[in-house]
């Protein structure tokens, strides 16, 4: 399946021109929080094409800081890296070993213990997270319009359990078995305990924890 974001349009507002209906009309009615910042980079997608570990998240937040970095012109240049799939050496855009930012923030914590445990640069090498929905808010609403374009990134979950990847899902596992049904059978899918503290570590993955380390440390 062809990679749609390759066509995102060089200046703002960011958004796929077969998602811009949809998207401009939930953005009119919607309340404030709900409201989807076209001005940032969407994210849709981070990390390897061939992670042995996918996580599954609902959409990327929102913070006050993020415009300032959205508008420095190596971490777009990095943002258009990753919606291509070729931000190198570290390819999960919010898992880099300089730079502050609110998405690196979030990250570095929910993955604290596994860098603690396998170390930092197998989990930013060896990670992948694909969001449900691609564009920036502050909540995520529950009436919000599916997108083409996210049929790229149910796309890539198939892949990940085509080739036998751990999927896991951080939030929002309904939504994600209403549009990959096939998800509830497969044999490698984990789940948190919280999906409103969702931190890849023992506390929230119990025993998954150690399927998930193990994998890395074998991939390493």
């Amino acid at each position: 399946m062809q990679n749609p974001w390759t066509a995102l349009p060089q200046i703002g507002p960011y958004v796929l021109a077969s998602d811009a209906p949809f998207l401009h009309a939930f953005n009119a009615r919607a309340a404030e929080k709900h409201r989807y910042d076209t001005s940032l980079f969407p994210e849709p997608f981070f990390g390897s094409l061939e992670a042995p570990v996918v996580v599954l998240n609902l959409n990327p937040g929102w913070s006050p800081d993020d415009a300032a970095v959205h508008a420095q012109p190596t971490f777009a240049a990095m943002s258009r890296s990753s919606l291509a799939h070729q931000l190198k050496p570290y390819p999960f855009l919010h898992l880099q070993p300089t730079g502050d930012t609110p998405g690196g923030r979030w990250w570095r914590q929910r993955t604290r213990e596994l860098a603690s445990d396998v170390g930092f640069d197998w989990v930013a090498h060896r990670i992948a997270c694909i969001q449900f929905a691609p564009y920036h808010s502050s909540e995520y609403h529950v009436g919000s319009p599916l997108l083409p374009s996210q049929e790229y990134n149910f796309f890539l979950v198939r892949q990940a359990m085509a080739r036998g990847a751990e999927v896991v899902v951080m939030r929002s596992i309904n939504l994600w078995l209403s549009v990959v049904p096939e998800l509830a059978s497969y044999n490698r899918l984990h789940r948190g305990s919280n999906p409103r503290a969702p931190f890849l570590s023992r506390g929230n993955l119990k025993a998954a924890y150690n399927t998930v380390a193990g994998r890395l440390r074998s991939a390493a």
